[in-house]
């Protein structure tokens, strides 16, 4: 079956089975903090079931080596693991597996409760729930946003892919699949082995 496929049949079936959802933007952003997490993607709320071990293992590690690296080289900047809203459109309110705001785009942080506009780093690691939209809408979103780099992991295959913001929109920067190295055109500098990701 085609990845994608097999990725939007999966959203459709938990999308299904979701109850006591937000149906408009404006509960979405009356509901209270915490659990039940939920996203509102292309004015459609889409159901957040808590990840697998893999998929928090993957965020811990990448948080952590962000982390460091922006520590070890004195870059400014914060690197947020989700849960955390990042507002694009009236429509389009995310929450990225991880992202980086730079001070150079602090001025998103402004309210102290959210990311309203572009980081200018996110991740997603592919789920059931989430990877037909991390593929296909919430990357257009990004790309049109002006995130300046996306970073995809795929669990079940350990792939991670990273794209750049170019004027012809999200290009492949760096690749790895069960070995190799991945760079970051944003962290200048920054690389990390596949086995660093999925240990």
């Amino acid at each position: 079956m085609d990845e994608l496929l097999e990725y939007e049949l999966e959203a459709i079936t938990l999308q299904e089975q979701g109850t006591m959802r937000p149906r408009t933007a404006q509960e979405y952003l009356t509901m209270p903090e915490g659990a039940p997490y939920f996203q509102f993607i292309n004015g459609e709320v889409v159901d957040m079931p808590a990840p697998i071990l893999i998929h928090q293992q993957v965020i811990s590690n990448l948080n952590f080596y962000f982390k460091l690296f922006l520590k070890q080289h004195q870059i400014a900047g914060t690197v947020f693991p989700a849960p955390v809203d990042v507002y694009f459109t009236d429509t389009d309110y995310f929450q990225p597996d991880l992202a980086f705001v730079s001070n150079e785009r602090s001025s998103i942080l402004q309210n102290r409760k959210n990311i309203k506009g572009a980081p200018d780093l996110v991740v997603e690691v592919l789920s059931p729930s989430t990877g037909y939209y991390d593929l296909t809408h919430k990357k257009f979103v990004y790309e049109q946003e002006g995130v300046r780099e996306y970073w995809l992991v795929y669990p079940e295959e350990r792939r991670v892919e990273v794209y750049v913001n170019s004027a012809n929109g999200f290009i492949l920067h760096s690749q790895a699949v069960k070995q190799g190295t991945l760079q970051s055109s944003v962290l200048s500098g920054f690389e990390t082995s596949i086995d660093a990701v999925f240990e």
